[in-house]
């Protein structure tokens, strides 16, 4: 079974947390991405930006903005942590596909350290993701809340 994320983008406009509609960032399936943003089926071994953190105290609730956050490992991550970040700084990406058995292959395994590809985070994460932070900045995005299904 797959995991895919669930996010908003949200701003505060006098004192109160707001969803801002019709933008779901970080939209696509990504074991690599979702490692980064909160350690979650981390098969690449990538140091996470944030362990979870819970939804914020002060979010809007799910039902009212019609938006589901999924069912597990949710958090949120201000623009200026993702803004603030080395992206181009080196990576070690561990995760590649072990044979376990005669036509059985894993695609989800991590390698021991010093045997994974080097990259930066630039790349490991891609385009998508960049053009993502961008669309955030130019909505005047605060923060991002998202959470994983299973």
């Amino acid at each position: 079974m797959g995991c895919d994320i669930h996010s908003r983008a949200e701003k505060c406009v006098n004192g109160k947390w707001l969803v801002i509609p019709g933008f779901e960032p970080f939209d696509w399936r990504s074991y690599g991405m979702y490692g980064f943003l909160a350690d979650v089926r981390n098969y690449s071994a990538v140091p996470p930006l944030s362990q979870p953190r819970g939804l914020p105290n002060d979010a809007p609730p799910d039902e009212e903005e019609g938006i589901w956050l999924g069912d597990h490992s949710f958090s949120r991550l201000s623009l200026k942590e993702l803004t603030a970040f080395n992206y181009d700084q080196p990576l070690e990406d561990r995760r590649y596909t072990r044979q376990e058995a005669p036509n059985y292959f894993n695609g989800a395994a991590t390698a021991e350290p010093g045997n994974g590809k080097m990259t930066t985070y630039r790349e490991f994460l891609g385009e998508a993701f960049f053009k993502d932070l961008q669309r955030l900045r130019e909505m005047g995005a605060e923060r991002v809340v998202f959470g994983f299904d299973s």
